[in-house]
């Protein structure tokens, strides 16, 4: 089965925040591809990520208001481009790419069991840049083992990427991002993470329309071996290491994460102190899931931020049925952050907590 939301941060190349959800999303009816089975789960190093990263990416800049008189901004590789790669590696037998994943031809912004939305910025993630910027001083000085949860084009985690960049800190840090698709990891989510360290390093070409000269264009940045050796050696210099993991929220996915422990062991030293998801809790067959993930994942002592929509109208999740699932396990909720536009169905970021 496939949908369409209308509330992503992109639209015909351009940046929106929009004020909700339309009354409810395009639900087709099933095709054959929504009775495959589930993408099992894998562990992915750095290195082998960045060995099928294209020579070069376009980007343009996201620029999420904080307060009145700050703006975060965070580079984001473009749309058009990740559509630009895939035709040529449709065009190309030896190269490395998905030659099924067409989602990023189309309209869906969900395809069951296919593809989880991860190509497009969601609204919510935009709330949780933001909560994470009022929370800095917190999570920056008690965050050693961070996961982003369904990461898609990893706002999150590289605005925390960026901010960890332009300050000194004495501990290791250790950052892993999932996402369903392998693809959208190779995609966008390791060329963002490469574009937060050349925009925290003051290393990508400038996007202030005063001062370039001639026409303006989509800027682009070549992905050189001296680009990527020096984002290696930053990483290294500060103590960073990263992970990504592909695949469904399973018993393997843990697993994976806990070093190859049976499910449902866990290891205290692999378990995270901050946890991150944004608009994971749309469907109410995945929220089970997800609430397993978190309590494989999150340390005791640790803290998850959850962004959602109050309700996810067309699809069935909402913010209660998750809440409802966490209180039988006796973790504690806290909204911490609230946006609404208008009539438009409310946001939240709520921070959960075992303990």
């Amino acid at each position: 089965m496939s949908f369409k939301f209308n509330f992503d941060l992109e639209a015909d190349g351009d940046d929106l925040e929009t004020g909700g959800v339309e009354p409810s999303p395009i639900v087709p009816v099933e095709d054959a591809s929504s009775a495959s089975s589930r993408v099992p789960a894998q562990l992915h190093s750095l290195d082998e990520l960045i060995s099928k990263l294209p020579p070069h990416i376009a980007f343009s800049s996201l620029a999420i208001p904080l307060t009145p008189s700050k703006t975060i901004t965070i580079p984001r590789r473009e749309l058009f481009d990740v559509k630009m790669q895939l035709m040529a590696e449709d065009n190309n037998p030896s190269a490395d790419g998905s030659e099924n994943f067409s989602a990023a031809f189309t309209d869906e912004d969900i395809r069951t069991n296919t593809y989880e939305g991860g190509l497009k910025s969601w609204e919510c993630s935009s709330d949780l840049v933001k909560q994470l910027a009022s929370d800095s001083d917190d999570w920056k000085n008690s965050s050693g083992r961070i996961i982003e949860l369904g990461c898609g084009t990893a706002l999150p985690s590289c605005y925390i990427l960026q901010m960890l960049l332009s300050s000194q800190t004495n501990r290791s840090i250790h950052l892993t991002l999932t996402d369903y698709n392998i693809d959208v990891l190779r995609l966008v989510t390791l060329p963002n993470l490469i574009l937060a360290y050349l925009y925290a390093t003051n290393n990508l070409p400038s996007l202030d329309p005063s001062v370039i000269d001639g026409p303006e264009e989509t800027p682009e940045i070549e992905l050189t071996p001296a680009v990527i050796s020096s984002f290696l050696s930053t990483l290294q210099g500060q103590n960073i290491t990263i992970s990504f993991l592909s695949g469904s929220w399973s018993p393997v996915t843990i697993s994976l994460i806990h070093g190859g422990l049976e499910y449902p062991s866990t290891a205290d030293e692999t378990m995270y102190s901050l946890l991150l998801a944004s608009e994971t809790i749309y469907s109410p067959s995945s929220i089970p899931a997800f609430i397993d993930m978190i309590e494989h994942t999150l340390a005791n002592t640790g803290k998850g931020y959850i962004a959602a929509k109050d309700v996810y109208f067309g699809v069935g999740g909402s913010v209660k049925d998750f809440v409802d699932l966490i209180e039988t396990k006796s973790w504690k909720w806290e909204v911490v952050r609230e946006e609404k536009r208008g009539v438009g169905v409310g946001r939240v970021v709520g921070v959960v907590s075992k303990s």
